[in-house]
């Protein structure tokens, strides 16, 4: 709007010039080409005719005058109004800058030219230097990120850049200093013909502390949710082991055989190693193991898992289908935990078909797609509802009712570690199909 209003100011003082000096030199040709001649048919006495050529030039003199008027006046006129209006935009517009929630500042030579209120609740008065070339009031750190946001700013390697950091805040109410997050974007510009950086700032600190609280809750719910299922998964063992105890006890006041103690020492044991195999699962989920990253053919250790799994699947009716890619770039990977991956997805694809008398399938694919190796495992079970896909991945939760939920969990975690992603969506029969996406050695499979 200030430019139009600046364009229009521009326009009418070229204007009115032009049009003074064209109607000027029209009057005077029209006076010098038929005044004399119009004079001299009507007129035959001189004296008549110098009363004539005086009141002919007072005119012309008088005529040009009030069209000079005339013209100038207009066009002054309209250079004021725009001048007005152009004073009223911009006020509106300081305004709006000066009352936004946002802090602006422009930055020429390493000094602030000019910041809205905001920016100086959060940096101080005018004059001042750049405070985020002091760094003395920015956490220690975010000081490194603030040095390579200045300098790629500065330099000009970058046209606009956008980064989040900690502050700290003089609070004059208080009389102590708050921490604030600040949400930065700083982009190149002009500023009264010199080049400069506009610097749009704002508080997030309310939003850090939020998300803050989400992560907290979200880990004390995984957490609900752990210590709800370790209870479920020992507590009937342990039950078992205290109705065992009770049986043995019995035995012993009535000298009963050997072979009950023994048949019942038997299922003791059995019910420990059941809750040493819930905790081992638990330590395995809490502290895995880190993997030993070779290069491999992703297709190895795939088709291991298959190979192991293959005829416990077809006894149970399962018809299995392979199609894996040839010539698959390496990857950097551990074997023995991608084979675990692809043996615990096979085996919650098995456990999903337990209850169907027949269409039971599951595919296994491997292929190249965007720079990154891709396996899917599917199913044609009833798949997942889709308000629980989000939560498959989260340890102890399980569709089934023989399910520990920890299987999924780990398997996620090794993908995690790997650099990769597993996710879930539905298969072309309507069961589930767990995606794995890992990333390609560096350097390799480049285009």
């Amino acid at each position: 709007m200030n430019n139009n209003l600046t364009g229009e100011i521009h326009s009418t003082v070229k204007l009115t010039p032009l049009k003074i000096t064209l109607i000027y030199m029209l009057v005077g040709l029209f006076y010098i080409l038929f005044s004399d001649q119009l004079i001299a048919v009507f007129v035959e006495n001189l004296t008549t005719v110098f009363y004539l050529e005086t009141i002919k030039g007072c005119f012309y003199v008088l005529v040009t005058g009030l069209m000079l008027y005339a013209l100038i006046g207009r066009g002054f006129s309209e250079l004021y109004r725009s001048e007005e209006r152009l004073r009223k935009s911009e006020k509106r517009f300081r305004d709006l800058v000066e009352n936004l929630l946002t802090g602006i500042s422009i930055i020429q030579d390493g000094q602030i030219v000019y910041q809205n209120q905001e920016q100086e609740r959060f940096f101080g008065p005018l004059p001042r230097s750049s405070k985020l070339k002091d760094f003395k009031n920015i956490h220690p750190d975010d000081i490194e990120n603030v040095q390579e946001f200045n300098l790629d700013i500065s330099s000009g390697k970058m046209q606009t850049l956008d980064m989040d950091f900690r502050l700290y805040v003089p609070d004059k109410i208080n009389n102590e200093v708050d921490m604030k997050w600040i949400y930065c974007r700083a982009t190149l510009t002009e500023y009264r013909g010199k080049k400069a950086i506009l610097a749009n700032t704002m508080d997030i600190t309310r939003t850090k502390e939020m998300e803050h609280l989400l992560r907290i809750q979200d880990k004390m719910t995984s957490l609900g949710r752990v210590t709800a299922g370790i209870a479920h998964e020992i507590r009937n063992p342990l039950s078992g082991i205290n109705i065992y105890l009770n049986a043995l006890e019995k035995i012993y006041d009535k000298r009963e055989s050997l072979e009950k103690v023994k048949g019942i020492l038997g299922k003791i044991q059995s019910a420990s190693i059941k809750i040493e195999s819930v905790i081992r699962r638990v330590m395995d989920f809490s502290k895995p193991n880190e993997p030993k990253l070779v290069l491999i053919d992703i297709n190895n250790p795939v088709t291991e898992a298959v190979n192991l799994s293959g005829v416990t699947l077809r006894k149970k009716g399962i018809e299995i289908e392979k199609s894996l890619a040839d010539n698959l770039p390496l990857c950097q990977a551990d074997p023995a935990m991608i084979e675990e991956v692809i043996l615990n997805l096979i085996n919650n694809a098995d456990d999903a078909m337990q209850d169907m008398s027949e269409g039971k399938k599951i595919e296994i694919t491997s292929s190249i797609e965007k720079n990154r190796i891709l396996v899917t495992v599917s199913d044609s079970g009833p798949g997942v509802p889709s308000v629980m896909k989000d939560q498959v991945f989260d340890p102890f939760y399980s569709t089934k009712s023989s399910g520990t939920g920890i299987g999924l969990s780990i398997a996620h975690r090794i993908i995690t570690d790997h650099g990769g992603s597993l996710n879930m969506s539905e298969s072309g029969w309507g069961g589930a199909e767990f995606r794995i996406e890992l990333p390609i050695m560096k350097g390799i499979g480049d285009p």
